[in-house]
């Protein structure tokens, strides 16, 4: 008798136990502390019960003699109570199969300074949301806001410069993709809109509209520069188009390459890229899914190296060296008139021509070199490039009654030397800066700072000036830059420059447009 008694109570609290499997497994993914005491004083009471009905039933039997074979006896309850917990684990066992089955199909949803994402189970496809809001501030000073009739030249202004919220992820682990629409674009909506098959790292196939891959400072994120605007041999390639790129990476030193989709890859120590596109002139970029005009097309490659990358030298791993180019011979394609960095004023009109022209075309032979190079070490970095567009214009002149189509070779060239510095610890990069700490200045928190200063020059050929009337278009473009960007947290950063650009040409009678000068700030938001 003394040891049914332990007996029936250890298996009562094993059926009040197994009894909780369902609330259990229900609630397996949470973490409330609250749940888990109710379910702590559930147990406990039905316990209590449970020992007080042994009682109840260990006096019962000290009343009436005990027989083996009495169906009410002891050890029939014992018998019973085990079947009912063998019955019970089996339950459990069948619960805990299904949690796992659905816990394996369950998606993965994150959300960070890196956006929302949401990945399937295995990890074979994802989508995340990203998005990000650009306001800025134009103040014009000096000569170059004021005519001499006092008149303004420019317009001191704020401007959404982006409005974007944008889907990007991959299908089947190999089928990255990405829909950028811009809400605060004027015409092009549709920056970005690509399909790029990244079955092997050494061989990526992007279809869509993208950055060709020409200028670098182009190429880097728009999110990611240095300065307001970029500098002037971004504005000799392409901003974006429509058309097919096969791109690749490789890495020498023991480290697997790996597999980067999208336009650039920085990943790699070596790197490719060759493509395919409609063409769509210095700084064009077709308005949407605009449609070709002829069937000639523009052919982009490029080429670059980080060759001391995963060396063990950090002073030295983040140097980077390449060369892009293109070529096409479009018909009848329209010019984009050239305008300043960061005032973004036109310079050069193609719209202003001298008596007797019509609006110069490219027409012809186009090409464009790009050598180009960064290297990032500690806080420290400096990018530089250098640009050659050479394109055949043609225009009609009309001279009485007689029109006549003449035609020149224009070879403009750009450059610019960028360097900048993280003062507050932080590693300097191509990409986005990450402070170390956020910004938070009730515990003494600031955030990362970085200074930078570029200068930047563009060179028009003197041919161009057969058709554009000289004294409203610059032969030549300079501008020095000083910024200061000011990183609150991985997704918020503050931007403040100052340029100042001077000009040969542009003005009535062989002189010199006024000097533009301007401060410029952005507040911004990406993640």
């Amino acid at each position: 008798m003394n040891l049914i008694k332990p007996t029936l109570l250890s298996s009562a609290i094993a059926i009040a136990l197994l009894n909780a499997p369902t609330v259990a497994a229900q609630s397996h993914h949470s973490s409330s502390p609250s749940i888990d005491s109710a379910k702590t004083q559930i147990l406990e009471q039905r316990i209590k019960e449970l020992e007080n009905r042994l009682e109840r039933l260990d006096a019962l039997t000290q009343q009436q003699p005990q027989t083996s074979q009495s169906p009410t006896s002891p050890q029939a309850d014992v018998k019973k109570l085990t079947n009912e917990v063998h019955l019970l684990e089996r339950k459990l066992e069948v619960q805990e199969e299904v949690a796992d089955a659905n816990a394996k199909k369950a998606p993965i949803i994150e959300a960070g300074e890196k956006g929302f994402k949401m990945t399937s189970a295995d990890k074979k496809n994802q989508v995340r949301l990203r998005g990000a809001v650009q306001v800025d501030n134009h103040t014009f000073t000096g000569e170059s806001h004021l005519s001499a009739d006092g008149k303004p030249l420019t317009i001191d202004s704020f401007d959404l410069k982006q409005g974007r919220v944008w889907l990007e992820g991959y299908v089947f682990n190999d089928v990255a993709f990405k829909i950028m629409p811009d809400f605060a674009a004027s015409g092009n909506v549709l920056p970005d809109a690509y399909i790029d098959y990244t079955y092997h790292p050494s061989a990526s196939l992007l279809v869509g509209k993208f950055k060709p891959a020409l200028s670098l400072e182009r190429l880097q994120g728009d999110s990611d520069g240095t300065f307001v605007e970029r500098a002037f041999p971004t504005y000799l390639a392409s901003n974006r188009d429509v058309g097919v790129q096969l791109h690749g990476g490789f890495n020498f030193t023991g480290h697997g390459a790996e597999k980067v989709a999208g336009p650039i890859d920085t990943k790699n120590q070596l790197t490719y890229q060759v493509g395919v596109f409609n063409g769509a002139g210095d700084d064009g970029s077709p308005n949407n899914n605009a449609p070709d005009t002829n069937d000639n097309k523009e052919f982009v490659g490029r080429i670059f190296a980080q060759p001391f990358q995963h060396s063990g030298y950090s002073w030295i791993e983040g140097l980077g060296l390449g060369v892009a180019g293109s070529y096409a011979q479009p018909t009848t394609q329209t010019l984009k008139n050239q305008a300043t960095p960061i005032g973004r004023n036109t310079y050069l009109s193609y719209a202003s021509l001298n008596t007797g022209f019509t609006a110069p075309t490219a027409n012809g032979d186009t090409y464009r070199i790009y050598p180009q190079a960064y290297w990032y070490a500690g806080g420290f970095g400096l990018m530089g490039e250098y640009a050659v567009s050479s394109q055949n214009l043609l225009s009609t002149q009309t001279v009485g009654k007689i029109k006549t189509n003449r035609t020149i070779n224009q070879t403009n060239s750009a450059w610019q030397v960028l360097g900048s510095y993280v003062l507050t610890g932080e590693d300097n990069s191509f990409g986005a800066i990450r402070p170390i700490q956020a910004f938070n200045p009730l515990e003494g928190k600031w955030g990362a700072l970085q200074l930078a200063g570029r200068y930047s020059q563009l060179d028009v050929d003197s041919d161009t000036f057969l058709f554009v009337d000289p004294n409203k278009s610059a032969n030549q473009a300079r501008a020095w830059t000083v910024g200061a960007n000011w990183y609150l947290n991985a997704n918020a950063l503050i931007r403040a420059d100052y340029e100042q650009v001077s000009f040969d040409g542009g003005a009535s009678k062989g002189g010199n447009r006024p000097t533009e000068q301007v401060f410029a700030t952005r507040f911004q938001l990406a993640f």
